[in-house]
């Protein structure tokens, strides 16, 4: 049977913004950096540590996919179990695991400790980040939303700076087996963070227990959610490539591992900038607008990259990368969060990323087999081609109807 985003309203109970806490996005947002900059590095160094083992493109790719297994499997019920129970256990499950993902190579160095790894950190990330997600968005409406929406990514836009540089530095200083325990210690500044202000974050904040059962699948007959998970998948498939390739570029055509990080923290610098903009952007041209034009940016400079061979040049580019993917993600946010079913954000916001996560699952492989037989340069014109066919196909364009009308 199709949603009815009009029962499903009057059926839900609405416990209001922080339910009887008075949590606010800034404390949110100064325990958010430090376990989300854990995990960049991870990210960074997996990828590093793997080539340093002798991995090929299509390992270093099946290596990135496993990131997301987990979360395509399981970030709807966690979403669901955000909106029934509260964040809480989301939330400091998925901070327990990430720390002891993060660790286990630093522990056991081999290539398959490295899967595991992605695994393990990949399911705690998606746990922690689905809940603190759901809440922020809990914090407020309309342009509190946007601006809460905001802070949060320019958080995250932070850690993706701090991430890759510290893995880079760290490398050079220490070695890669020392940089995993220096980069799971930060997650514990997070969980004793949280741990310290427990008090205020609320049990629930979506609905009631009672509240009828649901499927996910009747999120995909909204038309905007439908639209929107399609360009929140393509701009993620961007940032894959990003993550995965660049690195791998970066190596191919021998910049050390701390160039390789400040090539890529150049990205995250525009990233930061862009971030800081959304609010105002999104007042002038529209919140569909601007995504379609993330998007359109995003694959022409992910075109450009296989031009250029030093790092200042590979800084440039990756600068104007960032500004493409410095609006996506947080934009579907936004979007799919103000088009969700009362009593369902935190399963809408579960199933954007389980969307983002058969991304993360099906692109890395593929382009990493297409890296292997054809090379790098092939895999980053190839993205631009998806990434500019995805935008013609999530149909984002002004012309969306507000929620309120589409209901």
């Amino acid at each position: 049977m199709a949603l009815d985003p009009d029962k499903s309203t009057s059926r839900n109970v609405a416990v209001g913004p922080a339910s009887a806490a008075s949590i606010t996005i800034y404390q949110i947002i100064g325990f958010v950096l430090p376990w989300n900059t854990a995990y960049k590095a991870s990210r960074v160094l997996n990828t590093l540590f793997a080539l340093e083992l002798g991995a090929t493109p299509l390992q270093t790719g099946l290596l990135l996919a496993t990131y997301g297994l987990f979360p395509l499997f399981f970030a709807v019920y966690a979403g669901k179990v955000a909106d029934r129970h509260g964040v809480r256990m989301p939330l400091y499950l998925g901070l327990i695991l990430l720390g002891v993902g993060i660790l286990l190579p630093f522990v056991w160095p081999t290539f398959v400790a490295l899967f595991a790894s992605a695994l393990i950190g990949g399911a705690g990330f998606i746990l922690s980040q689905v809940a603190m997600q759901t809440l922020t968005g809990s914090l407020g409406g309309g342009a509190t939303r946007t601006k809460n929406f905001s802070l949060y990514v320019l958080t995250v836009a932070t850690a993706d700076f701090l991430g890759p540089v510290l893995a880079g530095f760290a490398i050079d200083a220490f070695g890669h087996v020392p940089t995993f325990a220096i980069s799971a210690s930060i997650t514990l500044v997070s969980l004793a963070g949280f741990i310290a202000i427990d008090r205020l974050i609320p049990r629930a904040i979506a609905r009631a227990a009672d509240a009828p059962a649901t499927r996910a699948i009747d999120l995909l007959r909204i038309p905007v959610l439908r639209r929107v998970f399609i360009a929140s998948g393509v701009t993620m498939s961007a940032g894959d490539m990003f993550q995965l390739y660049v690195p791998l570029y970066g190596h191919a055509i021998g910049l050390s591992a701390s160039a390789i990080g400040l090539v890529m923290g150049a990205a995250a610098v525009s990233v930061f900038v862009t971030r800081m903009l959304i609010p105002p952007m999104a007042r002038r041209f529209g919140e569909e607008r601007l995504l379609l034009y993330s998007l359109l940016l995003t694959a022409a400079a992910l075109a450009m990259i296989p031009f250029f061979k030093t790092a200042v040049a590979l800084g440039a580019v990756c600068f104007v990368l960032g500004l493409g993917l410095g609006l996506g993600q947080p934009l579907t946010v936004i979007i799919a969060y103000n088009h969700s079913p009362a009593g369902r954000a935190g399963e809408v916001v579960g199933l954007r990323i389980a969307t983002n996560n058969f991304m993360h699952v099906l692109v890395p492989p593929l382009f990493g087999a297409m890296g292997s037989l054809v090379g790098l340069a092939a895999v980053f014109w190839a993205s631009g081609v998806v990434l500019s066919l995805g935008a013609y196909a999530s149909r984002l364009t002004p012309t969306i109807k507000p929620a309120a009308k589409d209901k």
